[in-house]
């Protein structure tokens, strides 16, 4: 991997913990950009859709 490549943490603002109560967009965004990922290598179209679906459906 190349240095420009690599991300690098700079500043931490307005730390605090993220749970499912008190940030659900958040954790939407993170667990779809999971799929997404997977999406690149492990999972075909037809489980990502039904794995998009199904956290679309836990969201509410």
């Amino acid at each position: 991997m190349r240095k420009q490549d690599q991300a690098k943490l700079i500043e931490i603002k307005n730390d605090r913990e993220i749970t499912r109560t008190n940030d659900l967009e958040f954790w939407f965004l993170y667990q779809r950009a999971v799929l997404l990922a997977l999406k690149e290598g492990v999972l075909n179209e037809l489980q990502y859709r039904y794995a998009e679906e199904k956290l679309k459906t836990q969201r509410g």
